[in-house]
């Protein structure tokens, strides 16, 4: 599911250009199967002949999860660590056992299955990092197929440029068969561009701005599962998180904990609702475990 903004995004442009076209004419003329095969279908082609079969599957799979990311709030991921590591202070690693099924990020939820597993500080932080590195390298397939996909776009629009001109100069002799080269000509470089500049484009810089906010939340789920494997003060760990935070966010977060009085009977509320509050915004969750 793509993110709202991103919706919004095509929406509008789309409107726009097809707005504008119906306020001077017909949005019927506009539309020419021969020159989308030749962009789409051109474009398509030439990405596969750069990239493997399995890294385009890849860049696909990457971009609909990295869509999910819109929702992402750190301070609620925080939250959720500091509580899980004040729970294995008082009860050890095996208390975790029962609440990992019901975690929603799949990198937390193999991290701390691993610590309960007994997986040691070195071993486990060479695990964590080398699948950190693993999706930077898919991000970056997946980003090097949307950017060579929009490339491709407009060189495939000339291409069905000089297709039309070239069945347009043929028939120059037959006027009725004039209008069809044309538009063949000015249509496949319209939608080159469209491919291009309002799709694949912003795509691919939308995949790279989401990649570094989800790999900024697997960074700090890092931090906070290695230090609950070495046991640290949840005072500690929660300061090595919030370098994470932006610098807003992360003075409300500071100010909010500073006031609380009762950790243990907040932690007992919080553990009541975090299955259906780990995603949710941070606001909404402070506002709700202050009436729960």
């Amino acid at each position: 599911m793509l993110d709202r903004s991103t919706i919004i995004g095509f929406i509008l442009g789309f409107t726009l250009v097809i707005g504008s076209i119906m306020l001077e004419g017909s949005i019927l003329i506009f539309l020419s199967f021969s020159s989308l095969m030749i962009v789409v279908g051109g474009a398509i082609s030439a990405t596969m002949i750069s990239f493997s079969f399995a890294d385009i599957k890849i860049s696909f799979s990457t971009t609909m999860d990295l869509m999910k990311v819109k929702s992402i709030d750190l301070r609620t991921d925080m939250e959720l660590i500091g509580m899980f590591a004040r729970r294995v202070r008082t009860g050890g690693l095996l208390i975790l056992d029962n609440d990992i099924s019901h975690l929603k990020d799949q990198y937390l939820k193999n991290g701390l299955q691993l610590a309960v597993d007994g997986f040691k500080d070195e071993s486990l932080d060479s695990i964590l990092t080398d699948e950190i590195k693993g999706w930077e390298r898919e991000v970056e397939i997946s980003i090097g197929v949307l950017n060579s996909m929009s490339s491709y776009g407009p060189a495939f629009g000339m291409i069905g440029t000089i297709v039309g001109l070239v069945l347009m100069l043929q028939n120059i002799s037959d006027p009725e068969t004039l209008g069809a080269g044309m538009a063949v000509a000015l249509l496949t470089t319209l939608y080159g561009s469209m491919f291009s500049n309002m799709i694949l484009g912003p795509l691919a810089a939308k995949l790279d701005y989401l990649s570094e906010i989800d790999l900024n939340r697997k960074r700090m789920f890092r931090v906070g599962i290695l230090s609950i494997v070495a046991g640290e003060n949840p005072r500690i760990m929660e300061k090595k998180m919030l370098i994470h935070i932006d610098p807003h966010s992360r003075a409300e977060y500071v100010k909010h904990h500073e006031e609380l009085k009762i950790i243990k009977t907040r932690d007992e509320k919080f553990y009541k609702l975090w299955i259906e509050q780990q995603d949710k915004e941070w606001e909404n969750l402070t506002e709700i475990l202050k009436t729960g």
